[in-house]
């Protein structure tokens, strides 16, 4: 028993001894390692700043040379403009001296085109709803020339009998309306001078109106000398959009009083969507008057008011 406890001893002693000799040596390892991972460190850090110095450097370098660049277009640019500038003046001194002999022959040409020009800047003509007009060009001043002509042709189907009150009715042609309207428009003044060669019976020329009128305060009309005064709808209404030649004759009746066409007149005119309003003092008609009968002459006040007092999308009073 006591032989194997000194075996035992002995082999623990040994151990130990092992134990002591390679603990240093571990330690010893480790110290190198650490230093050594330092090392790398530290020089991995060197050659990161050294990276950066050297893209710094770079971009410097980068930067210069896109100036020296920029610098050198802009110099190629100027020398090209210097030798455009140079071309072009020895073509115009070119031109120059081959223009000199010619001067005196184009002149008049010159200056008829230019008179052309100047004319027709002044002046301007055009077809405005296919009514002939000449304005100047800032439009304030025009005349205007347009007409209206109406012919009425009868004629009948029948059997002539001597034994009737009528044994024959006629066949005929009558210029009902024969109208020229010239119409002259200075800013917000406009004159209307109409002749008319037609009637009923035609034959006899005679005046369809001759007036004034302001057209300045809007919507209102103004007018002054021989005119047609707005009395009523129907009569209001341009003969050719009637239905046929002549009015009904109790329109014919109301406006022969004071008013109808041909009639001396004062008053004025306004119209909207909304409503139309009018009020004329009237006077004789044109060619009352003779030299053989210097009679008086009528007085009369005559007007007309229509409106619809409410409407919107689905009314409409």
């Amino acid at each position: 028993m006591v032989s194997k406890s000194r075996g035992r001893d002995r082999i623990c002693g040994a151990l130990a001894s092992v134990c002591a000799a390679v603990l240093p040596f571990t330690a010893y390892a480790q110290d190198t390692a650490i230093a050594r991972i330092e090392a790398i460190e530290h020089q991995i850090r060197g050659l990161q700043s050294e990276l950066h110095r050297l893209k710094s450097e770079l971009g410097e370098a980068k930067q210069q040379l896109r100036q020296s660049r920029a610098e050198a277009q802009r110099a190629q640019q100027e020398a090209r403009e210097a030798r455009e500038a140079e071309e072009r003046a020895r073509q115009d001194a070119l031109k120059a001296a081959t223009a000199e002999p010619s001067i005196a022959q184009t002149a008049p040409q010159a200056q008829t085109a230019q008179a052309a020009a100047d004319t027709s800047a002044v002046v301007k003509v055009s077809m405005p709803n296919g009514r002939p007009t000449i304005a100047t060009a800032d439009g304030r001043l025009s005349l205007a020339i347009g007409g209206f002509v109406q012919f009425d042709v009868g004629g009948f189907f029948q059997n002539p009998n001597s034994n009737t009150q009528f044994p024959h009715l006629n066949y005929g042609v009558n210029l009902r309306r024969g109208r020229i309207y010239f119409v002259g428009q200075f800013d917000d003044f406009r004159a209307n001078i109409t002749p008319d060669f037609g009637g009923s019976p035609d034959g006899v020329p005679t005046l369809f109106e001759a007036n004034i009128n302001y057209t300045g305060i809007k919507p209102v009309t103004a007018t002054v000398g021989y005119f047609h005064p707005f009395v009523s709808l129907n009569d209001a209404t341009f003969p050719g959009n009637t239905l046929f030649l002549e009015r009904p004759s109790i329109i014919n009746i109301e406006r022969s009083v004071a008013a109808g066409i041909q009639r001396a007149s004062l008053g004025a005119n306004a119209a909207t969507e909304d409503y139309f309003a009018s009020a004329y003092l009237t006077g004789p008609l044109f060619g009352a008057q003779t030299p053989t009968r210097l009679n008086g002459e009528q007085v009369g006040l005559v007007g007309r008011l229509a409106t619809r007092p409410y409407h919107d999308e689905d009314w409409n009073f």
